[in-house]
């Protein structure tokens, strides 16, 4: 599952972004291994199975601050969720679209699977002051899957 943020004409006006969660919802013929707080593994290794994808020092750089991710798997409805609180060096702004994050979910044998069965939003979103971020102006969250 790749998660990609795609901004609009209202992301313009939310500038560099301080903060924000996103949360990818799952059916239950999938499955996150372990269950709670997540570890933080090294982006470019091929096995690790949440990576954040926009990594580059000097430009949009996802991991620049704390990050933290969730599974929320003991009750319906199952949710990735995805916290990140940026340093000022980590440069997000939605001007553009940015390759948020990729979740290797394991999948029931025989299940069949369509991006239909998963959703993704940005309930959450504040600007490098604190300022709280409005829906309206929050990036649209685009998935698509793909096979490992």
């Amino acid at each position: 599952m790749i998660a990609t943020l795609i901004p609009d004409i209202n992301t313009f006006s939310s500038g560099t972004v301080g903060g924000m969660e996103v949360d990818i919802g799952y059916p239950a013929t999938v499955s996150m291994p372990g269950t709670g707080q997540l570890p933080v593994n090294d982006p470019s290794d091929p096995t690790t199975l949440i990576a954040l994808l926009s990594a580059t020092s000097g430009q949009i750089n996802l991991y620049d601050g704390l990050t933290n991710f969730f599974d929320s798997d003991t009750a319906e409805p199952f949710a990735l969720r995805t916290l990140l609180t940026f340093n000022l060096t980590a440069n997000v702004i939605f001007n553009q679209a940015v390759p948020f994050e990729r979740a290797r979910f394991t999948c029931t044998a025989g299940s069949a699977l369509s991006v239909a069965a998963f959703t993704c939003t940005v309930p959450q979103e504040v600007n490098s002051i604190g300022g709280v971020v409005t829906p309206e102006e929050r990036p649209p969250c685009v998935l698509t899957l793909a096979a490992p």
